[in-house]
């Protein structure tokens, strides 16, 4: 597989494959000329249409992009791959063990330890994604948590990211242990998306900070501090509507440093127990 490592960067591409990568990222797919016109509106250059045929060329010969009749756009299985290549990185560089290595307990468990809950966000999505992309994964996704703190703070992402799940016919249950008049709204905002979303009371032996969801036969949980769970719990009793959130406080409260525990377990068992339970309790009127 060829790698650019100048992909992560394309908001500055500086060179014509790059910029080709960046035009064929958003509109696709396109003819040589269209593309041509594209990178000499947006980057306000003029390069001659060899250098972008040169350019897109090379992309199809390296596997990054295919070609339809006349027209090119980025090849699915490239971006599978850089999407493995990437939870390749995530695993050696957020696992707790030293120089790197992931942690595996009984071989079917990976433990990371995140800085923030922004790079929880981040990970935790990916590893979704990875998780249903397995044609044999159960079809349903759910998730329990006490606040739904990512329903604000990244509100597009995770608005796509469920969209594009119900739109493959995946059924999601979430349940939400908040007692605020926010917890309410992101409810609410996951029931207008397609969501099966419930506000219920927090068990008592629920541990505070504690993220469980399953997705496939893949179960995540995420444990966060005692410090950043205090601070997430003031950070909703202090804002009644989302309108109070400023972006200062929702930024201060997503990237405050910390030891975040992630959890990834492959058991199907265990995975089935925890989704029927939640499942029931949604359903349940």
């Amino acid at each position: 597989m060829t790698l650019s490592l100048t992909i992560p960067l394309l908001e500055k591409p500086s060179s014509v494959k790059d910029m080709a990568f960046s035009i064929l990222m958003h509109e696709f797919p396109l003819s040589l000329m269209k593309t041509l016109h594209a990178i000499n509106k947006q980057y306000n250059r003029s390069f001659s249409f060899q250098a972008v045929r040169k350019a897109v060329l090379q992309l199809v010969e390296e596997g990054v992009l295919v070609k339809e009749g006349k027209e090119f756009s980025v090849n699915k299985e490239w971006i599978i791959k850089v999407i493995k290549f990437g939870n390749i990185l995530q695993k050696q560089y957020f696992t707790t063990a030293h120089k790197g290595s992931k942690v595996q307990v009984g071989g079917n468990t990976t433990i990371y330890t995140l800085p923030t809950l922004l790079d929880l966000d981040y990970v935790w999505n990916g590893i979704i994604r990875q998780a249903l992309s397995d044609p044999k994964a159960e079809r349903i996704v759910t998730f329990k948590a006490v606040h739904f703190w990512f329903m604000i703070a990244t509100l597009a992402q995770e608005t796509e990211l469920m969209k594009e799940m119900i739109k493959r016919g995946i059924k999601v249950y979430y349940i939400c242990y908040g007692n605020t008049p926010l917890d309410q709204w992101t409810v609410d905002m996951y029931n207008q998306i397609g969501v099966h979303a419930k506000l219920m009371p927090k068990p008592k032996n629920f541990t505070p900070g504690l993220n469980i969801g399953t997705y496939g036969n893949v179960l995540i949980q995420s444990q966060y501090p005692p410090e950043l769970t205090k601070r997430v719990d003031s950070f909703f009793q202090r804002c009644k509507h989302p309108q109070d959130a400023s972006l200062t406080a929702i930024t201060d409260l997503v990237t405050e440093k910390g030891e975040i525990t992630l959890q990834v377990l492959h058991d199907q068992l265990v995975t089935e127990t925890i989704r029927k339970d939640i499942m029931q309790q949604v359903l349940t009127k």
